[in-house]
């Protein structure tokens, strides 16, 4: 019987600035990574944690929470088998953060209509929405807030600090065949105010959000190949279209959401946006000006693992400009590989104090540190 693990002392400091001085490379390190609770499961394999049927952890057992110990992350995201109750939710978060020296951010997809983990789920008195694309027929901001701001409220009421949401797609093309309802319907200019008021509910809720997922499915097909999703458009027929409503960032969403879409029309390396330094450093912060958090697309997806082993998959995201490295398919290897990338140069502390000072900011924003 392997006993609980005493609770971490915390890394405590007055702000995101104090507390990046007092961690050890390790620990900034484990703040790129989100995982699901099963990635911290050592019997669990990258098939059984993908399953949304299959069992899920709802308890964090003492194996789980010295794994935890030895690979510092700097946030979970939920998953529907992950939630039975409210409380017991709570009991998971809280043995969760008192096994972290470094506070926890908890994440979950929550985009309304049918693309969610709480709402309609039983045990949970969450209200379930209509889809974005209902919302966007109505042509109605205020309905937009309203739903950000319902979202946002019984989130932040569960304990969870970001939403991975809502979809800034733009619906239309043959990428309405991948988004679904799960997009405004309407031209990119409505899209665009309708994502910024939607923006606008979440943080009166005061729940941090993510725009997803950029640049932009829109035209965009499945490459039956590669299983990539791909676009011919050129970068500057993306700006006219799936690019309006990420462009300026007025939203003043909290974070980004790169997609494993492909782009050979607008960028010259080939890779999935999310892996592309093109795509991320010199267009999404460089000529959009995006300067908050960058998230990976599931590094978990078939479309990376089917070409790229998990700690080189993370390495090309992070490197290529990304902050949080969400759900790798294998996180030893891929905190292995980022760690050992510092540790020898190839990665400079700069580099990684950048990133890691990001998702410090979002969690002081949200009462975290």
């Amino acid at each position: 019987v392997q006993e609980e693990p005493g609770a971490l002392e915390p890394v405590t400091a007055g702000n995101a600035e104090e507390l990046l001085d007092k961690l050890t490379t390790e620990q900034k390190v484990g703040q790129l990574f989100f995982v699901r609770p099963e990635a911290l499961d050592p019997n669990r394999t990258p098939e059984e944690m993908e399953d949304p049927a299959g069992p899920g952890v709802t308890q964090a057992d003492p194996a789980l929470q010295n794994t935890l110990q030895q690979y510092p992350v700097g946030g979970f995201v939920l998953f529907g088998k992950n939630l039975e109750s409210p409380d017991q939710l709570s009991q998971l978060m809280d043995t969760l953060s008192r096994n972290a020296a470094v506070p926890l951010l908890f994440s979950v997809e929550e985009e309304g209509g049918t693309a969610t983990q709480v709402a309609g789920r039983p045990g949970f008195s969450a209200p379930t929405l209509e889809s974005l694309a209902d919302i966007g027929t109505t042509g109605d901001p205020a309905q937009a807030k309203a739903a950000g701001l319902t979202l946002g409220g019984y989130l932040k009421d569960l304990g969870f600090q970001l939403d991975l949401a809502p979809v800034a797609d733009v619906h239309t093309g043959d990428g309405t065949a991948l988004l679904g309802e799960r997009a405004f319907l309407g031209s990119p200019e409505q899209a665009a105010m309708m994502i910024s008021a939607t923006v606008e509910g979440f943080h009166q809720a005061g729940m941090a959000c993510t725009l997803k997922h950029f640049p932009g499915y829109g035209d965009a097909v499945q490459d039956p190949l590669s299983g990539y999703a791909t676009t011919d458009k050129t970068w500057e027929e993306m700006r006219t279209c799936e690019l309006y409503p990420f462009q300026g960032m007025a939203s003043g969403a909290d974070a980004v959401m790169v997609a494993h879409i492909t782009t050979p029309n607008a960028t010259e390396d080939g890779l999935p946006a999310s892996l592309s330094y093109e795509m991320i450093t010199q267009k999404l912060r460089g000529e959009l000006r995006f300067q908050r958090v960058v998230i990976t697309d599931s590094l978990s997806d078939p479309a990376i693992t089917q070409r790229y082993e998990p700690g080189h998959a993370a390495l090309l995201a992070f490197q290529a400009g990304a902050d949080v490295l969400l759900l790798p398919q294998d996180l030893e290897a891929a905190y292995g590989a980022i760690l050992t990338a510092v540790q020898e140069g190839a990665i400079s502390q700069e580099r990684l104090d950048a990133s890691v000072l990001r998702i410090l900011h979002l969690k002081e924003v949200y009462g975290l540190l």
